[in-house]
């Protein structure tokens, strides 16, 4: 750890991947110079030391551990916590100091006066992994990636009317600044387009995460965790962590059966909002279609023949932004979403009546995260309209299944 303060004792940690090796690996230690020492802590462990070539003080600890041990995984994670922290290594050097002027020749007093701050920061690096704590981020992460998109949406739509406002006037200079306003708001366009999948793809993966640890209830290497969360780059100080259990509705025990749980939960709710996005765009886009339809009518025999023209270019401008922003196509991915989510709803019915088969229920998380990670977001203000009517449905639902 850079600039922290210590004894002048390299620690070492050594994993094997077959512990029934440990023997032949302690043995090649001793010929290395290496003396073990006893733990005497039941743990599946084993502690080395080395002493300096002049053999008057220990120079080197290795510790020998098991692949993916929990006293590994806890030394590695303390590490990269204090790595992470310079405020949390500074107390802890501040610690250690005082332990060895109050302990000068006590090295097991010094040892045992650290475990308590060695096992809150352990403590508070396992909360920071905890589900609640996922759940926020996938939360905040898929809200700025909707917001993001939201913005690419608007680029779209004032590249729409810079194109309109270009066919009421031939003057050059007003088509010149037109046209570079255009270019600035595709540039804008590409950049909230880059964030949204960004931040798409930090909460897709909060998103398997969870379902894997509370369905599961896996724990992941620190190597992995560390991954997860480097992604994360929405804050959530100050913002309330949303609870496991409020957030799902099942109180099975981690295992097969609480995972495709979590999964037909999430499906149900996924499924209505596809559906009603696919409803509101119709709409929008049949309403669209009757005020062009109607504009073109009436306009045609009223009007004089510049501004039929200039009313023309206006409506291709708004075609051309319902195409770039895909609006029909949004329409059938909504769709298809739902239409595909169904199915899914209906494969843990079937995993259920099969007792929730491991392969089964692992190629239905497969194949909900692709489909859910495929689709398009819910539109803004869709979740808010339908929450308390689908979380009536949703109740109704596990009561008819209870029956």
């Amino acid at each position: 750890m850079p600039e922290l303060a210590g004894k002048p004792v390299i620690d070492l940690l050594v994993t094997l991947t077959d512990w029934d090796n440990e023997c032949d690996v302690a043995a090649g230690l001793e010929t290395l110079g290496y003396r073990e020492q006893s733990t005497n802590d039941g743990l599946p462990r084993r502690f080395f030391y080395r002493q300096s070539p002049g053999g008057s003080v220990e120079a080197v600890h290795l510790h020998l551990t098991p692949q993916h041990s929990t006293y590994g995984r806890d030394m590695i994670v303390f590490r990269d916590s204090l790595i992470g922290n310079a405020e949390l290594a500074q107390q802890y050097v501040a610690l250690k100091r005082q332990l060895a002027a109050d302990n000068p020749d006590n090295i097991d007093a010094y040892t045992a006066g650290k475990s308590n701050f060695v096992a809150q920061v352990l403590r508070e690096a396992a909360g920071a992994f905890g589900n609640d704590r996922l759940l926020t981020h996938q939360r905040a992460e898929l809200g700025r990636a909707q917001r993001y998109q939201n913005f690419a949406l608007a680029s779209q739509f004032g590249v729409a009317v810079i194109a309109a406002m270009s066919a009421y006037s031939n003057d050059n200079s007003v088509q010149l600044n037109l046209a570079i306003s255009g270019f600035i708001l595709a540039a804008i366009w590409f950049a909230f387009a880059r964030k949204q999948r960004a931040h798409r793809s930090a909460g897709d993966q909060a998103r398997r995460v969870v379902l894997l640890a509370s369905g599961l209830d896996e724990n992941f290497s620190a190597e992995q965790r560390l991954r997860i969360f480097d992604k994360f780059s929405v804050p959530i100080i100050g913002v309330s962590l949303l609870r496991e259990e409020a957030y799902f509705a099942s109180r099975s025990a981690p295992g097969y059966r609480r995972l495709a749980e979590l999964i037909e939960e999430s499906a149900y709710w996924t499924r209505d909002l596809q559906k009603a996005s696919a409803t509101i765009l119709q709409s929008v886009l049949a309403i669209i279609g009757i005020i062009m339809a109607l504009a073109l009518w009436l306009g045609i025999p009223l009007l004089p023949s510049d501004v039929t023209i200039s009313m023309a270019r206006v409506l291709v401008a708004i075609l051309v932004f319902m195409l770039s922003s895909d609006l029909v196509g949004a329409i059938f991915a909504h769709r298809e979403a739902a239409s595909s989510i169904s199915e899914i709803i209906q494969r843990t019915e079937t995993a259920a009546a099969r007792g929730y088969p491991a392969a089964d229920v692992l190629l239905l998380m497969s194949d909900y995260n692709a489909i859910v990670e495929s689709a398009p977001f819910a539109l803004p203000g869709v979740y808010e309209l339908r929450c308390q009517s689908l979380t009536r449905r949703w109740r109704a639902y596990l009561e008819n299944k209870q029956q």
